[in-house]
């Protein structure tokens, strides 16, 4: 494992959310809101950078008041109530995802058009109204996702089956289609990913690579690792991203993140 240099200057730590800086029941540390604390008496922006809703990474971290947002896999970013990007897919490609994943009867497989206002469903059903929850606070059941008006940002299907790679495959449209979680598969436009946004708030900010701590574990957090100096992997992280990343924290269920960001705020050259 892995600390970052004691006499870094940095400025910006961006967090990936399931897998990396939750725990293994998928929740906030208790013991994050003291180290976050710390981090803003230094100076330094903590940035969630999730394939989460931006509503709901803004309830999650209610707390802290007007923070930058990495949110719907780097398809919008916010810094308050400050729009620093966005990015909207085609209609014409939102309506044949639509269609395709309607199809996908056999993979148990329901979409979440994601848009500017709020997300939006049309699988009524209990099962996939709790796959989704978590993820999306702010949804609108609606009978046609066909006839919502709202800007897309993302799509993203959630497969019951936990055939995600099936799922990939089956959209063959001309989108980057991007497997986020066990149950996931989004959809945006191509380059698109939390790299851009990363590039985006870094730009915004005035903070170069050097200053910026990313921690990520699926693969779509590559780009993101590789926009910062020092990118750590999880310990439980895809094997594409530990390949990608400089260096190695440990895994989530440890409290990986709050580890390595103590043992820089004390100081430490170890763990």
């Amino acid at each position: 494992m892995h600390t970052i240099d004691p006499n870094a200057q940095i400025k910006l730590v961006a967090v990936d959310m399931d897998g990396t800086f939750l725990d293994g029941d998928g929740q906030i540390p208790d013991q994050a809101w003291g180290v976050i604390d710390q981090l803003a008496q230094r100076g330094i922006k903590f940035v969630p950078a999730s394939g989460r809703q931006f509503a709901t990474l803004r309830e999650q971290f209610a707390q802290l008041g007007e923070i930058a947002i990495i949110a719907e896999n780097g398809t919008v970013v916010m810094d308050g109530e400050n729009e620093i990007y966005s990015n909207i897919i085609d209609r014409a490609l939102v309506n044949s995802v639509i269609e395709t994943v309607r199809q996908q009867g056999a993979l148990d497989a329901g979409l979440v058009l994601c848009g500017r206002r709020t997300a939006y469903v049309e699988r009524p059903d209990q099962k996939f109204a709790d796959a989704v929850a978590p993820y999306y606070r702010a949804v609108q059941v609606v009978e046609n996702l066909n006839d919502v008006e709202d800007e897309i940002i993302k799509m993203a299907v959630n497969v019951g089956t936990s055939k995600v790679q099936e799922m990939a495959d089956a959209l063959d449209v001309p989108l980057q289609v991007v497997i986020s979680g066990s149950h996931w598969v989004d959809a945006m436009n191509h380059g698109v990913h939390k790299g851009l946004a990363l590039g985006a708030l870094q730009k915004e900010l005035d903070i170069s690579d050097d200053e910026t701590v990313v921690f990520g574990d699926y693969p779509n957090d590559l780009e993101m690792i590789k926009a910062a100096t020092y990118s750590f992997a999880m310990a439980n992280a895809h094997p594409e991203v530990a390949a990608a990343a400089n260096f190695t924290a440990p895994a989530n269920t440890e409290h990986g993140v709050l580890q390595v960001l103590r043992a820089y705020l004390e100081g430490r050259t170890q763990l």
